[in-house]
């Protein structure tokens, strides 16, 4: 199979998995809450900057009057990149937000089918390990978080560096520093898996005797290389300006998921085998979908455990395969009970545990020493067969290290399996979770859920399903081969499909109010009322998030905004927002330099317009009404120096 059948075949599963989704892009969303408010207005105010402020398109017009606010979430340029030209020819930001939800799919089985083809794996195998990545339930269904599912220049970007490290051809890489370019403008949570990637396989290939040669990379990558990463800088320093300036920057609360997660996924089939365990409750608990299927697990075993190609035998050692290795165990064992032996009798007695578990007791030390001498003694034992022939044992030992390590440098089974477990134990909670460990380090403290890992262990599972079909079907004809690989696609969209997915209508509405302040001359900053009360988590930020889309008919200054954190500057002043009008909220909304209030009438609980009617009058010197369109009323608010 070609790349453009490989292209053809991940557009057509898009199409049937995305179901409905797929055949009505311009006018449906999936349910997400403010989630999704927050990426439509994102990618739309991404679409506004380039055409009207592109050198400071940080300076979002959300949470007035702070700098550099589209910091504040992914800035989701990469992908506004294909969805603005959408935007300004249809006027559709949900049109231009779902094709990149869709495109994101189709890229990411595309670049592991590539990714999967430049480590060695065939065609045939390369288009499962393409299927698993693009559709797979723990990486498919973040399709609503537009941040996590735009990871599909990872794999492209993995692929340039294995083409690089493996020919030293400068165009791979700058590829795969243009591509990582892409993908930290696309998703910073992408751009943290393919560093940790990226860096991981350079380690790998250097553990197994790849020379660095950070000099040579350096001249490799040159100018062009460094103006492909430039876009890194630019996107990096807004970043920093918000975590010095306001203090932005994730925390360990809340960090770990259900273990129960690990088992959810939305599947029709996972359902139906967990109505198998009615007392497991796993879909009830999960907090998140991170199951990858059964058969890519079942694949990567084959790739994991089938033996590899036979490499040419080298000398036998003396005395034979089985009594040399009960020989090196004996060794083991007699080196390490010495120095446990050694170790207690300088300290005395030790306990050693992990949490509440004694994992070893002892008193004294003379139970080693005992185990030592009997050991030992084996081991002497066994000279006649296995000699002390330490120096020679030892070079044919470094020999066969060099040989393993050099047979492991371009085996795709070995990095991907440790890249797969990395990103497991990265995203697991605790005891056995790392993450309150290394979440300090650079780039880490930008994820702020650490099971979002599982997204990169999927990319590992998925070349390991096709190396593990590779070796499967090694002795196949490839008519045969062909035939089972059919079989096994078949079986992988039957495992992860779970269509129609849970579709509603959406459109983003611009009330009058809005419209009007459009031909107001700019610039201004507005506030819209009421608020629900902050405590109600939901309710208030799907209002914050409306009053965002409600600022995409003028693009002026909002106090209004959504993120994972809250400014102290605005938290207190929604809470003086709640009482508007009163002396403390209009001072509050004067002193931020807003000159309009839109007051939306029909969104107070009932019988409650009628009195803040009535305030809003006791207050005719601060507040004049400039317009009235359906429920909206439009307030000018005098600067505080003309009270």
């Amino acid at each position: 199979m070609g790349t453009r059948n490989a292209a053809l075949l991940y557009v057509a599963l898009t199409l049937l998995l995305t179901w409905p989704l797929g055949v009505s892009p311009a006018s449906t969303m999936l349910t997400m809450g403010p989630d999704g408010d927050l990426f439509v207005w994102t990618l739309a105010w991404d679409a506004h900057a380039f055409i009207h402020q592109p050198l400071s398109m940080f300076d979002a017009n959300i949470y007035h009057p702070l700098r550099h606010t589209l910091a504040f979430s992914e800035n989701l340029i990469g992908s506004a990149f294909v969805s603005a030209p959408v935007q300004w020819l249809t006027g559709n930001p949900v049109l231009g937000l779902n094709l990149v939800a869709l495109l994101s799919c189709i890229l990411c089985g595309l670049g592991a089918f590539v990714l999967a083809r430049r480590v060695g794996i065939g065609p045939a195998g390369a288009a499962l390990a393409g299927i698993v990545f693009a559709f797979s339930p723990a990486r498919f269904f973040r399709i609503g978080q537009l941040h996590l599912t735009v990871v599909q220049w990872v794999p492209f970007a993995l692929a340039s560096l294995h083409a690089y490290l493996d020919a030293g051809r400068r165009r791979d890489l700058w590829l795969a520093g243009g591509f990582f370019s892409l993908q930290a403008l696309s998703s910073g949570h992408g751009a943290v898996f393919l560093l940790l990637a990226m860096g991981g396989l350079v380690t790998f290939r250097a553990l197994c005797g790849e020379s660095l040669a950070p000099v040579r990379r350096l001249r490799d990558l040159g100018v062009p290389g460094a103006l492909l990463l430039l876009p890194l800088v630019l996107v990096f320093l807004p970043y920093r300006a918000v975590q010095e300036e306001v203090g932005l920057r994730r925390s360990l609360e809340n960090w770990a998921v259900t273990p129960e997660s690990f088992f959810a996924s939305p599947s029709h089939l996972q359902a139906f085998v967990l109505s198998f365990l009615p007392d497991a409750h796993v879909l009830e608990t999960a907090s998140a979908f991170l199951f990858p299927g059964y058969l890519p697990l079942l694949l990567a075993a084959v790739a994991l455990a089938w033996p590899r190609p036979a490499a040419a035998p080298g000398p036998a050692p003396p005395g034979g395969v089985a009594w040399k290795r009960a020989a090196l165990l004996f060794e083991i064992a007699t080196v390490s009970l010495l120095a446990v032996a050694v170790t207690l009798t300088i300290v005395g007695a030790t306990k050693v545990r992990l949490g509440s578990m004694v994992l070893f007791s002892s008193r004294s030390a003379w139970r080693p020493w005992l185990l030592f001498i009997v050991v030992a003694a084996l081991r002497a034992a066994l000279a006649a067969r296995v000699p002390f022939d330490i120096g020679v044992r030892l070079r044919r030992g470094v020999e066969n290290v060099r040989r393993w390590r050099a047979a492991r440098r371009g085996d795709p089974v070995t990095f991907y399996g440790l890249l797969t477990a990395l990103s497991v134990w990265l995203s697991i909670g605790p005891p056995l979770g790392v993450w309150p460990l290394v979440y300090w380090l650079p780039g880490m403290n930008f994820i702020r859920v650490p099971s979002r890992f599982i997204i990169l262990a999927v990319l590992g599972l998925a070349v390991l399903t096709g190396a593990g079909f590779d070796r499967l079907t090694a002795r196949l004809a490839p008519r045969s081969r062909f035939v089972l690989a059919s079989v096994i696609a078949a079986l992988l969209v039957g495992e992860f499909a779970a269509f129609p997915l849970a579709t509603v209508p959406y459109r983003v509405d611009t009330p009058l109010a809005e419209r009007w302040l459009a031909s107001r001359p700019a610039p201004f900053a507005v506030a819209e009322v009421p608020l629900p009360d902050p405590l109600n988590a939901g309710a208030f930020e799907r209002r914050q998030t409306t009053y965002m889309l409600h600022s995409m008919a003028h693009w002026q200054k909002t106090v209004h905004g959504y993120s994972g954190f809250r400014a102290p500057l605005h938290e207190n002043l929604y809470l003086q927002l709640r009482n508007f009008p009163d002396e403390a909220s209009l001072r509050d909304l004067s002193r931020f330099g807003v000159g309009y209030v839109v007051v939306h009438t029909d969104l107070y609980p009932p019988g409650e317009w009628p009195q803040v009617a009535s305030r809003i009058e006791r207050f005719g010197a601060w507040l004049r009404l400039e317009h009235v369109a359906g429920a909206g009323r439009v307030y000018s608010l005098r600067p505080l120096a003309q009270q």
